[in-house]
């Protein structure tokens, strides 16, 4: 797939040291941006943009031509001569060399920048790669630490990792083929290939060397996970029907995975999300269908005496059946079911949480199985299924509604923003930013979506913009709104096309760019058709091409070491921290191509704050993947309490560790701490479920829960809003008491505020 940039990637790289002026490696960029990208960063007069002085002396004139002609020429490019100075000189120069015509693509290897992951490499630049991390390999005193762990010594690791890096030159090692790496490289990027050099240099160990490591043969049969389909035994012997309901954003396919669901006797509906858990959990029951809802931090069932749903059925012991459960994925019940639906396939490959959604393919006990999601699943899910014996129908669908890219972007203003615009931006920070500054240019009041408020408060905020008769015109949005509420959204503006991933600003996937995009002219919704667009020009041509391109399939599904496999492995290393344990376990386990580790990243800063507490492997492997985010200090000192009556086998009661401040919020700042107490509450109810007999306080968790969560809503509320004066300008204006569509006098009420 060819993917080009345009001029939006000018702004990476001019962000970037003066030796990476070049995009992010593995795209492809068209020759007139690459030429003027060069001329910007190595031509003599581009000095004065750079904040440089404006004057040079000769010897670094000569010193920047020389840079700029060498990487001129390692990239095919003929150096101007010296009196071309100037752009329309520079390219009569080089149509004069038979350089006109159609725009070829330049393929950019420069390790400086990210890139995203579905871009455009090949096995040359795999094959370079590869041979520069074999390189840092043998040098890398991380690696020698991690084989360390194993017993290896200095001597032994210099002497074996050179025999082992010339086999992987030489072609030598099956799993480290250049065209292979392709898929893992997008898939992982650099990080990715290292930790699977490491891999592949045990597995090379255990081969020429099994003396080098004690017990290596043992160790890889303990943490053999090329077979996960084994581990489900019940599902393997049955007989399951596997419909896949492929097409793009609001095209219906769940919808018709849902009605086949509503006619079966027992049903499981699998979210992403607990906010889709919750819409499919209300839409069943108000469709006259009894559903249960299961999620890490809530579990209701109908209460047949009070609501008009009668159950399916009754127990022997007279208990009633429930007919639907509705789950986030994680929380898949172990049961037989008629009908099972999940939604969401293609985060089969996401590397934090593609276990849950590889696990459920592989484990569902369901005569009829519906996947619905993208058609990038489809190659990737029939593979499995061949594994298991299993065939596949595909269904396919087209979008219900009309979606237009446009060809020109806001140019930049924000009085170009209408009614009814939805404004994505990948930074909580710049989320209010960007609200205050639209509702002073335009007058308009806008309603915010992110991932880190409370599933209950976007549900609020979405109500807000979609109600015509509030005065909530506008919507500025994460990409959390990908997925997970229904909203009435005229047009999708991006404020850029780049994201922060943890480790670096990268462009956003052709994925996920037409998957918000996609929520634009939704059906049903009122709009007929749908738009996308950008604030600013650089990134229209950018935009475009992604919305116009189909995402790549994937290449693997993500697993996950289970609870029996880590317990086991800790025996052979019982002096070792659980985070150290873990990162040992992925270094030697064998892993089908197939198939890959999931990212521990997350769970091992979790694992890491409970290190010193006296916790069971079990208790441990449970606790690294509770809804943490060990980032915010609220939500660690709450995890440190927690844990803690975990290990000394006390009761835990909420209201001695959660303290809501004695205050409405008003900012950003303030806001953010209530939502860091949510997520601690939030903790303590998961945990209920997992340790009963620990976290017993479960009423108050809910109504403390409660509280926060209807604070936070009076805190968006009550931000200000400014008005449009005579003159046309803005003018501050009052808090909550003005609003049009006023909820501060209830939610008051339920606070006790008055």
């Amino acid at each position: 797939m060819q993917r080009t940039l345009a001029a939006g990637v000018l702004r990476s790289a001019t962000r970037c040291s003066a030796h990476s002026v070049l995009p992010c490696k593995g795209h492809t960029i068209d020759r007139r941006t690459t030429l003027d990208l060069f001329r910007r960063q190595y031509h003599p007069t581009a000095a004065c943009e750079r904040g440089a002085p404006k004057k040079k002396s000769k010897k670094q004139l000569i010193i920047t031509k020389n840079k700029r002609d060498n990487v001129l020429e390692k990239y095919g490019f003929a150096s101007p001569p010296e009196d071309s100075r100037s752009t329309d000189k520079f390219n009569r120069y080089n149509r004069a060399r038979g350089r006109d015509g159609p725009q070829k693509n330049v393929r950019v290897t420069f390790d400086e920048m990210r890139w995203p992951q579905d871009a455009d490499l090949d096995e040359k630049f795999a094959a370079k790669t590869l041979k520069s991390r074999l390189g840092r390999f043998q040098a890398n005193q991380d690696v020698r630490r991690r084989c360390g762990y194993f017993g290896i010594g200095d001597g032994e690791f210099v002497e074996w990792s050179g025999k082992f890096a010339r086999a992987v030159l030489a072609g030598g090692i099956e799993r480290l083929v250049p065209k292979d790496l392709v898929p893992l490289l997008i898939r992982s990027r650099l990080e990715g290939l290292d930790n699977f050099i490491l891999n592949q240099f045990f597995a090379y160990l255990e081969r020429d060397a099994p003396h080098v490591v004690k017990d290596m043969k043992y160790l890889r049969e303990i943490t053999d996970l090329r077979f996960p389909h084994e581990w489900a035994p019940g599902a393997r012997t049955m007989k399951r029907r596997i419909i896949m309901h492929v097409g793009p954003t609001n095209s219906g396919k769940t919808y018709h995975a849902l009605e086949r669901l509503k006619h079966c006797q027992a049903g499981v509906y699998c979210s992403p999300l607990r906010l889709l858990a919750h819409e499919v959990y209300t839409r069943m029951m108000s469709a006259g269908i009894s559903c249960g809802l299961l999620t890490g931090e809530d579990r209701r069932y109908p209460d047949y005496t009070l609501s008009d749903v009668k159950p399916i059925g009754y127990t022997s012991t007279g208990t009633p059946i429930t007919q639907v459960t509705s789950c986030t994925i994680e929380m898949l019940p172990v049961k037989l079911f008629d009908v099972a639906v999940i939604d969401e396939i293609q985060m089969i490959s996401d590397r934090q949480r593609g276990w849950a959604w590889t696990s459920a393919l592989l484990s569902l006990r369901a005569r009829e199985l519906h996947l619905c999601g993208e058609p990038s699943a489809v190659p990737l899910v029939k593979r499995i299924c061949e594994t298991m014996d299993e065939e596949v129908e595909v269904r396919e669908y087209s979008r219900l509604g009309k979606l237009e890219v446009s060809s020109r972007s806001l140019e930049g203003s924000w009085r170009n923003i209408r009614a009814g615009d939805c404004v994505v931006v990948f930074s909580r920070a710049e989320i209010y930013a960007i609200k205050n500054t639209i509702e002073k240019k335009t007058g308009m009041r806008c309603a915010v979506i992110y991932g880190s408020l409370p599933p209950e408060s976007r549900v609020k905020q979405a109500a807000l913009f979609n109600d015509p008769n509030s005065d909530y015109d506008v919507l500025v949005a994460s990409d959390a709104v990908g997925m997970g509420i229904n909203l009435s959204i005229n047009r999708v503006v991006f404020m850029t096309l780049e994201k922060f991933d943890g480790g670096g600003v990268r462009p956003i996937s052709v994925s996920q760019t037409r998957q918000i995009g996609g929520r634009a002219g939704r059906f049903n919704s009122g709009v007929n058709v749908g738009t996308v667009t950008t604030m600013q020009p650089s990134d229209i041509r950018a935009l475009q091409s992604s919305m116009g391109t189909m995402p790549p399939n994937l290449d693997a599904a993500g697993i996950k070491p289970t609870t029996s496999m880590i317990e086991m492995f800790s025996h052979q290393f019982p002096n070792v921290s659980f985070s150290q344990l873990w990162s040992m376990f992925c270094d030697i386990a064998n892993v089908d191509d197939q198939y890959f580790m999931c990212s521990f990243d997350d769970q091992e800063s979790v694992a890491k704050e409970i290190e010193k507490l006296p916790l069971t492997v079990s208790e441990r492997y449970q606790l690294i993947y509770a809804p943490v985010n060990a980032r915010d200090p609220i939500v660690k000192q709450c995890l440190h309490k927690y844990a803690a009556a975990i290990a000394y086998k006390r009761e835990c009661n909420i209201m001695d560790v959660v303290t809501l401040p004695p205050y409405i919020p008003t900012d950003r700042e303030t806001i953010h701490i209530f939502e860091q107490w949510h997520r601690g509450i939030t903790l303590y109810t998961w945990l209920s479920y997992h340790f009963p007999t620990t976290f017993t306080a479960v009423d108050e968790s809910f109504s403390i829960k409660e509280k926060c969560e209807n604070t936070i809503q009076l805190g968006l509320l009550s931000l200000r809003k400014p008005h449009r004066d005579n003159a046309g300008g803005t003018t501050g204006g009052n808090t909550d008491g003005d609003l049009k569509y006023d909820e501060s006098q209830s939610i008051r009420k339920a606070l006790g505020i008055y």
